[in-house]
């Protein structure tokens, strides 16, 4: 056995190990089933010698009651075994999604980011859903088939080793095919498990955009390129279903030919008085039983492969690298957050930030702006550590960000971004996120500096109304008044506001501000704005172009000496006279 295959074993020991004690209690079952299934074809000669030949025929009532009660032990000790394997991979599936959704929780924004939605949740649902397989089927199969074969056959051996053993010479045409045809089984399995993942994707974006595909008229494109995919992938399951019946018509054919030797020249030694028809009957039944687990060993042999290439799928997230964890505790800045020569390249190789310097001092407020791409929502994501720089340091205080425990860093940090995120919960729980503990009062209070408290309370459920997916049965600046509530209650030392303001009115964003003007004091808030109008009192605006920092100072003071602000904040005044939004 080769290295690959030494490792597969050890990971499915591995997975395999939290439930040994119902795998063992299995085994004994399945070994109990195998023994009664060498049992049937043991009494067939006593019962065919000792009723027919003999014709003591006064013992011929109790044939089938043996018969029944075989049967019924056979069929309880297969029961508790399958129960135990079956539920055994049930909770193998669900260990391995908490596994699965831990990892992902904590896996890095840019390792998520590179992943489909579509693909995850397939890798989540049904790539490990298939994996209940490999305890459920394929062990069970093996655990239950594997000593039956060997009892069964052990019974042919002794009543007439030379006509047992004409009949497994087509045994290795047998193991040959099911081995080159599972490899194909496994191959076809993992482009199954691809092209499922890009239905699921299909579904997910199709959900969250069927707004932009009504308005410009792309159901029927939608629709075909939905076909298409899912025709795709129902050719390669019924490739991966014909190679898995393929097996099991290679398996019939060869135990049609073996039945048939064995008849023929079975037959011949009965007639010639070299064997009893009890010795006869007894070799046929066991082989005949024999080759039922065969057939059933060669599908689960498929199966097997199936689940083996979906755990690569797997494992290849569940091997990714979790956030860098630093081990020093961060607490509530002293002095500022110092930026020094700070690059950040994607894995592209495009450089989004260059050389970037930059001083946040404790308790001020520094604004962000410049055209759309110059990087400035990179450079705050780089604060909390949602991404790293690529080159330079980031310090707090006198720490380096690398350094610091992520939990305690971002417990003071707040972010409110124009991309707002709630969740399927209460509109009291998606407040209180960041403070689960925080009382009514305290939730209540940060809605209404957040100007929610009105709109919500007009709710038919009030705080307890629970949101649909991302919060999409309320408006978008009801959203982001419910995100700016949540910030307000973290009570964090540092704020980032990314936009924060894009999707509230003209009233909603006054009144928003003025909360502001309470919640920045004693803070250090990060603004990325995109209307100037919002900034001006800021303690220094940063001016960013192509990723870099191109002017900084006051906002009189860049009117005075930066040309591009000067255009941002022309163009932004001209756009806000006639009512529209010009992002900076």
């Amino acid at each position: 056995m080769n290295d690959s295959g030494y490792s597969l074993l050890a990971r499915i020991r591995e997975l395999v190990r939290p439930y040994a004690p119902r795998v063992v209690a299995a085994v004994v079952f399945s070994l109990i089933v195998s023994g009664l299934n060498g049992a049937i074809a043991w009494l067939v000669k006593p019962a065919m010698d000792y009723i027919f030949v003999d014709k003591r025929y006064e013992y011929i009532v109790f044939l089938p009651i043996g018969l029944l009660l075989l049967y019924v032990f056979r069929g309880g000790a297969s029961f508790i075994q399958s129960y135990l394997m079956r539920t055994a991979g049930f909770k193998l599936v669900c260990d391995l999604r908490n596994r699965f959704f831990s990892r992902m929780v904590y896996l890095p924004v840019s390792a998520i980011a590179r992943q489909t939605s579509g693909d995850m949740v397939s890798r989540l649902m049904n790539d490990i859903g298939m994996l209940s397989g490999i305890l459920s089927d394929s062990f069970r199969t093996f655990l239950v088939q594997v000593p039956s074969i060997i009892v069964l056959i052990g019974v042919a051996l002794y009543r007439r080793w030379d006509l047992a053993m004409l009949s497994f010479v087509l045994l290795p045409f047998i193991t040959y095919g099911t081995r080159v045809l599972s490899k194909y089984v496994k191959r076809r399995r993992k482009k199954v498990q691809r092209l499922l993942a890009k239905l699921t994707q299909r579904m997910s974006e199709t959900a969250s955009g069927i707004k932009v595909i009504k308005i410009f008229g792309m159901e029927d494109r939608k629709i075909q390129q939905f076909a298409r995919e899912n025709r795709n992938a129902y050719r390669q399951f019924s490739r991966v279903v014909k190679l898995k019946e393929g097996t099991k018509f290679l398996i019939d054919l060869c135990s049609g030919l073996s039945v048939a030797i064995i008849l023929g020249y079975g037959a011949t030694l009965v007639v010639k008085g070299e064997m009893t028809s009890g010795d006869f009957f007894s070799v046929l039944t066991a082989i005949v039983m024999a080759f039922t687990p065969l057939k059933k060993l060669g599908g689960a042999y498929s199966t097997f492969q199936e689940s083996v290439g979906v755990l690569e799928r797997v494992d290849m997230f569940l091997n990714k690298e979790p956030e860098r964890e630093g081990g020093i505790k961060a607490l509530p800045l002293e002095s500022g957050i110092r930026f020094d020569s700070c690059w950040f390249t994607y894995d592209s190789g495009a450089e989004v930030l260059k050389d970037i310097n930059l001083w946040i001092p404790r308790g001020g407020v520094v604004a962000i702006v410049g055209p759309s791409g110059a990087g400035k929502s990179t450079l705050v994501d780089l604060i909390p550590r949602f991404i790293s720089p690529s080159r330079g340091r980031i310090s707090w205080d006198s720490n380096d960000l690398q350094e610091l425990e992520l939990k305690s860093l971002r417990q003071q940090i707040a972010v409110v971004s124009q991309d707002v995120i709630l969740f399927s919960d209460t509109i009291r729980e998606n407040i209180a996120a960041g403070r689960p503990d925080a009382s009514d009062e305290e939730i209540t209070r940060a809605a209404q500096l957040a100007h929610a408290h009105e709109f919500i309370m007009e709710l038919p459920e009030g705080y307890d109304t629970v949101l649909d997916e991302r919060g999409l049965n309320l408006s978008g600046g009801q959203r982001q008044r419910i995100a700016f509530a949540r910030a307000i209650l973290k009570d964090a030392p540092v704020l980032i506001l990314d936009e924060a303001t894009s999707s509230l009115d003209t009233v909603s964003e006054q009144a928003v501000q003025k909360a502001l003007k309470n919640v920045v004091q004693e803070r250090t808030t990060i603004v990325v704005a995109h209307r100037l109008s919002t900034i001006q009192n800021a303690d220094t605006i940063i001016v960013m172009d192509q990723g870099r920092i191109v002017a900084s100072g006051t906002h009189d003071e860049l009117l005075r000496s930066s040309s591009l602000y000067q255009e941002l904040y022309t163009t932004n005044m001209s756009a806000a006279k006639h009512g529209k939004v010009v992002n900076a």
